[in-house]
């Protein structure tokens, strides 16, 4: 009843699925979690956790369904709602490089209960509007008289989410903020379409240590593509000329700023190994394994020399528990040829990718849990994050550092930045600020002292930018 459609996303395979997608018109609730548990059956990756028996008849939503056949593999910390349902449209758009929103991600702190401005997409809304990264959001509302205080919309589980509004072009919304100078600003914006500049500009440095070596450093947002004009992708050309310009200047040693980048296509992080693997084509960047009745899929890839390939010595990853997915799997693939540092803290913990399983005549998506990705050690199964045991065997290094909002990623000052050129610079490869503590097998909690990322949302409220870019809105 449903075939794989089109190629996956978020640590998926390179070529597209075998299969057809289904065109049935029948959209009912029983017709799609009877879709859907055909697929598990046959697709998911941990098929021994599935019931033995389910009635798909007993569930009112698709999302209750597939929530109730995954619920162990949840309980076993392998699947955190990494399974989920959404609409074909939306996230084609959000594959495509584009999304309705702000423009900005979001940071929430703790003690007091507070939002601050990570980073804003350039062209955006909230770039006109003068947002900036280090502002604290202080209301939300849908008029200048409806304000809410943060602290109070931050109470409910899922208040920001709806004081925000979802990821529909034409939301208005009245924010107000608190710059890093100290003013206050109102101002109402609109959501609307916005470009993932995937490779902000003003990120992307060659920078001179001390001992004159020269670092690249760039910041890379997210592996989803963008539209393509004039033959190409721009964010992957963005990507290829900001490692035509390491070539030039003679780098040897990498800062790959992944702080909030929540994954996307494997196909672009296969591009970015290849980039940092310069002198290492037709060895094993990654294989790619699903479960033992689709054991014949396995997929072997291979480093690729590419005309901007950088043969890199060293490479210091900037990560925070948001990095996930394709993230990792690039750091994964890498600690076994070069050597290989993490700086800020452990990443989220996701060695599994999903497949796109499509109903066209309901715009019906299915991303199911279908394979895993290790190195070639094969090593992988870092569900706590990293570092994880294998990482600090093969010569990882992970050094903790906290993000620092008042300076732009590849400022030498900023704290991240200024940790990963302190361990580069550093002859013996040692940290400056201390190790982030290895996760393993069965950890519970937070290892490094630091707050430990939320699981992706449920499926029942599973937007594909939130996903893939958290606290992107």
């Amino acid at each position: 009843m449903v075939a794989c459609g089109g190629q996956g996303i978020d640590a998926s395979p390179t070529t597209p699925s075998a299969g057809t997608t289904t065109t049935t018109a029948d959209c009912s609730t029983l017709r799609l979690n009877q879709a859907v548990l055909d697929t598990a059956r046959q697709w998911y990756l941990f098929p021994e956790t599935l019931p033995a028996s389910i009635d798909p008849a007993a569930y009112a939503s698709v999302d209750a369904f597939l929530n109730a056949l995954t619920a162990q593999a949840r309980a076993d910390g392998k699947d955190r709602f990494f399974s989920g349902v959404t609409s074909i449209a939306t996230e084609n758009q959000l594959l495509q490089g584009t999304t309705a929103g702000f423009g900005f991600t979001l940071l929430e702190t703790a003690s007091p209960a507070g939002l601050s401005v990570a980073q804003v997409f350039s062209g955006s809304a909230a770039a006109e509007a003068g947002f900036a990264r280090g502002d604290a959001l202080l209301e939300i509302g849908t008029s200048t008289t409806t304000l809410q205080p943060i602290d109070q919309i931050l109470a409910s589980s899922s208040g920001l989410d709806q004081a925000i509004g979802p990821s529909t072009a034409g939301i208005v919304r009245t924010l107000r903020w608190r710059t890093l100078a100290g003013e206050t600003r109102t101002a109402t914006l609109t959501k609307r379409s916005f470009e993932l500049d995937a490779v902000p500009a003003a990120n992307l440095r060659v920078l001179t240590l001390a001992n004159g070596n020269r670092v690249g450093h760039l910041t890379f947002r997210t592996f989803v593509s963008d539209p393509v004009s004039s033959g190409q992708s721009a964010n992957l050309a963005a990507l290829r000329n900001a490692f035509a310009q390491f070539t030039a200047a003679g780098v040897r040693d990498v800062v790959i700023d992944l702080r909030y980048n929540g994954g996307g296509l494997v196909s672009i992080a296969e591009l970015l190994l290849n980039l940092l693997a310069g002198d290492r084509a037709g060895q094993v960047s990654f294989e790619t394994r699903y479960n033992a009745q689709q054991a014949a899929r396995l997929e072997t890839a291979r480093f690729a020399l590419q005309p901007q390939s950088v043969p890199t010595l060293r490479v210091a990853f900037v990560v925070t528990d948001r990095s996930a997915s394709a993230s990792e799997l690039v750091i994964n693939s890498m600690v076994p040829y070069a050597r290989t540092a993490i700086i800020g803290t452990r990443t989220f913990g996701k060695p599994v990718g999903q497949l796109a399983f499509d109903v066209a005549a309901c715009d019906f998506r299915l991303r199911l849990i279908a394979f895993k990705s290790v190195n070639r050690d094969g090593d992988g199964d870092y569900f706590q994050g990293m570092p994880y045991a294998a990482f600090t065997r093969a010569g990882g290094v992970a050094c903790r550092a906290s993000d620092d909002l008042t300076r732009q990623p590849g400022d030498p000052q900023e704290r991240m930045t200024a940790e990963a050129l302190a361990w580069l610079a550093s002859p013996t490869g040692s940290c400056s600020t201390g190790a982030i503590a290895s996760a393993s097998k069965g950890t519970a909690g937070d290892l490094d002292g630091t707050a430990r990322a939320e699981a992706p949302l449920p499926s029942s409220a599973r937007d594909p930018l939130q996903y893939y870019l958290p606290g992107t809105y």
